[in-house]
């Protein structure tokens, strides 16, 4: 497989328990993940279901002892993955079709045929367009990127979207619950490095890695691949973050402050 999947993961350890279930459910090949536990109360490695899956699956897991944000283990995961691709995702996204995995891995292929070079980045919901410069300019009210296109699960399709026109169309940006990161990519237009220190530990991590690959001189895909993301705690509820001191909105205007200031001079991108 030319992927490993990178899971961050912060307790939740029933949803991971059933959500992750169902790659293996629904995979035709074997596959690696890593999680990564950023200080759960309990350590994943700790539960029954993980000494499960470790006699029957390939998965690991490295564990902080506190919450470093998502946007770090994304670089942290670097130094373990030696795949092409780096596939990170959540603990609460459910497969729905089977052979997902070799399926991502033959449109990898062919869109690397296609393009002379690997993609950016790839995943199941995507948005073709960027809206205005000022959507990041804080103070911020929840103006969501302009997600308006290619939704694969057709429940999504209500919120404005449609699905995706073929087994895989071209998008600006991606959300950050699949995403699927070339090395190439990271190697050449991140020079090694995602920009994680520019940001506070939740929000636009997604944004800004399509937005480096997009202007870094890469294709993004959204792909035609049947999943459901069920949701995490971000942006649903404020709570989470009083741990850390501060709100979900207080996160949110410090994320879109450092967005505007990189990106202001290049937005909006043009609609593909």
């Amino acid at each position: 497989m030319c992927f490993t999947v990178v899971i961050p993961i912060l307790n939740q350890h029933e949803a991971t328990a059933k959500y992750v279930q169902s790659w293996f459910d629904h995979a035709k090949s074997s596959f690696k993940i890593l999680f990564i536990d950023n200080g759960s109360t309990v350590p994943l490695v700790e539960q029954q279901f993980y000494k499960d899956w470790k006699k029957e699956y390939d998965v690991d897991c490295v564990r902080n002892q506190s919450n470093t944000g998502v946007y770090r283990t994304f670089q942290q995961a670097l130094e373990y993955v030696k795949t092409d691709y780096i596939f990170y995702s959540h603990n609460d996204v459910e497969m729905k079709m089977y052979g997902w995995d070799v399926a991502i891995e033959n449109l990898l292929a062919e869109l690397e045929l296609i393009n002379g070079k690997p993609p950016g980045v790839c995943g199941m919901f995507g948005a073709k367009g960027l809206g205005t410069p000022d959507i990041y300019r804080a103070p911020y009210h929840f103006t969501q990127l302009m997600r308006w296109n290619c939704f694969t699960v057709p429940s999504m399709a209500g919120a404005g979207g449609r699905v995706v026109s073929g087994r895989y169309e071209r998008v600006v940006t991606l959300d950050g619950f699949t995403l699927v990161v070339s090395r190439h990519m990271i190697d050449n237009a991140l020079k090694g490095k995602f920009d994680y220190e520019s940001y506070p530990p939740h929000h636009n991590y997604d944004n800004d890695i399509c937005l480096d690959s997009h202007f870094g001189g890469y294709k993004n895909y959204v792909l035609d691949i049947d999943c459901v993301h069920h949701g995490g705690v971000t942006s649903t509820r404020e709570k989470w973050a009083e741990a850390m001191g501060t709100t979900d909105l207080s996160i949110h205007r410090r994320a879109h402050e450092v967005m505007y200031k990189k990106f202001k001079n290049r937005l909006p991108a043009s609609v593909i």
